[in-house]
């Protein structure tokens, strides 16, 4: 009786969580990539949507886990691989250091929407695994129906006992109580889904099946995929644009004391508070290289370990096939109990289940390895040829010596954050914007004569292009 209840009243709440949808909401992960990484959408509100959905299903899970007996594996996903261990951008700085503050807060966003993308990516494999643990769990049911009802007709006849009724029938519905609660637990996910997306969580919701497994973006050496993973972090970058407006700060420390107030007894220990900021910054950068690194290599080891345990599961699986057939046949011949004969049918769908719950952490850890690398960064989509890059100069006689203007060509400068330009032997490093609407770089040369020039070309994707050439002066 009690489970007849718990039936109808999972059925009432599934009726009212899907009467108000007008039309299924698709999905797959394609679009739902685009549309996280999106920059019209944003940003605080899509966060605040994705933690209170990820705190929705948590707690769901933490109430329905401990009275469930199938086997599968929830990932919490409020926690993404790589928290940004740099501060984000604050009152440390002042209005010197907003151009780099602007660029730090932008890598520091992307960070932001590519950790709510792997947790919902994460959110996705669950629920489809889970789909199939479903499918594979009513089949199961149908299985046990026939051996409660086979029981109950043996027992009737008289050539079985009250016993094999009793233990068909838990076990029947024991098993209809697994799938009533996974059922329960799949609409928790869905929901959670669609609060992250800022869709409705009464619609109902259309899972496209996952995408076959694409390992040929993922380096093959772990090494390779470490230097990569360090390449496009998001998160260096922001503690690199953070390094250069703490750089600013300490010059501005250090002439703070140009002012009606005279050098007065706080500037020692401002100049020294800055100083230690920009320390701070700087070791974040080390601590984060070295976070990305060992991630990366637990990942790489963690993916070969599970291809080998899936391997393994497989075989395991295979192995078990003849002995199921024996065992249906010995059943349907009356040589093996209702009790025993179900018991191997639970043995074999747990099997299974460990078998999908292994592929489901490679997909998850996959997943998470693509974030490490920065394969779904929206950033890195620039397409610079390097090689069309070239440095020239233009040069005027002045009164005394010549004015020299150098440029770029082959790079359009609205690709561009900065180009730090530097001349052998005559002048040192100096940082012009491209938000400034031009990329010209100026200095005087005591004479003509062949020039050394260095630029460093800093893009919006925050890859950085180093140019030296030798520019002649006329």
């Amino acid at each position: 009786m009690k489970v007849h209840s718990m039936k109808q009243l999972l059925g009432l709440f599934v009726m009212l969580v899907s009467f108000d949808s007008l039309s299924a909401v698709q999905i797959d992960l394609n679009g739902m990539r685009e549309e996280v990484l999106s920059e019209n959408v944003e940003l605080k509100i899509q966060y605040e949507n994705y933690y209170q959905s990820q705190r929705n299903v948590s707690a769901a899970f933490g109430q329905f886990l401990p009275n469930l007996n199938v086997n599968y594996i929830y990932v919490n996903t409020t926690l993404a691989i790589l928290q940004s261990v740099v501060p984000t951008p604050s009152a440390w700085f002042k209005y010197q250091a907003s151009k780099e503050l602007a660029q730090a807060e932008k890598f520091s966003s992307e960070s932001i929407r590519l950790n709510i993308l792997e947790g919902l990516t994460v959110n996705y494999i669950n629920i489809k695994f889970l789909e199939e643990i479903h499918a594979g769990l009513v089949a199961q049911d149908s299985v046990l129906e026939e051996a409660y009802n086979d029981a109950v007709k043996k027992e009737e006849l008289g050539i079985g006992d009250s016993s094999e009724v009793y233990a068909t029938k838990r076990a029947l519905f024991q098993h209809r109580q697994d799938i009533y609660q996974l059922e329960t637990n799949l609409i928790t996910q869905k929901q959670a889904l669609l609060i992250g997306l800022a869709k409705s969580p009464s619609e109902e919701l259309d899972l496209a099946e996952l995408p076959a497994d694409d390992l040929s973006d993922i380096p093959a050496a772990m090494e390779d995929g470490a230097a990569l993973a360090v390449k496009n972090s998001t998160e260096l970058l922001s503690n690199a644009y953070q390094a250069d407006a703490a750089h600013f700060m300490k010059k501005a420390a250090k002439w703070s004391f140009v002012s009606f107030n005279g050098i007065g007894f706080d500037y020692f220990a401002n100049v020294s508070i800055e100083q230690s900021k920009a320390r701070v910054i700087e070791l974040q950068s080390e601590q984060l290289v070295n976070k990305i690194r060992n991630q990366v290599y637990a990942a790489y080891k963690t993916i070969d370990v599970l291809d080998r345990r899936i391997q393994l599961q497989e075989s395991v699986l295979e192995s078990l096939k003849p002995i199921d057939e024996r065992n249906t046949e010995l059943y349907l011949g009356n040589a093996l109990s209702a009790k025993d004969y179900i018991n191997f049918k639970s043995e074999m769908a747990s099997e299974k289940n460990a078998l999908i719950r292994l592929v489901m952490e490679r997909r998850v850890k996959i997943a998470q390895l693509k974030r490490l690398l920065g394969l779904d960064a929206s950033l890195n989509s620039l397409e610079i040829n390097v090689e069309d890059i070239e440095i020239y100069a233009e040069s005027e006689n002045a009164r005394r010596g010549k004015h020299v203007w150098v440029k770029l060509s082959g790079i359009d400068s609205s690709e561009v954050h900065s180009v730090n330009y530097s001349v052998d032997g005559v002048v040192a490093p100096k940082k012009i914007y491209a938000a400034n609407g031009d990329l010209t770089f100026y200095f005087r040369a005591n004479a003509a004569g062949e020039y050394k020039v260095l630029a460093k070309i800093m893009l919006l994707n925050g890859q950085i292009i180093l140019k030296e050439q030798t520019v002649v002066v006329r």
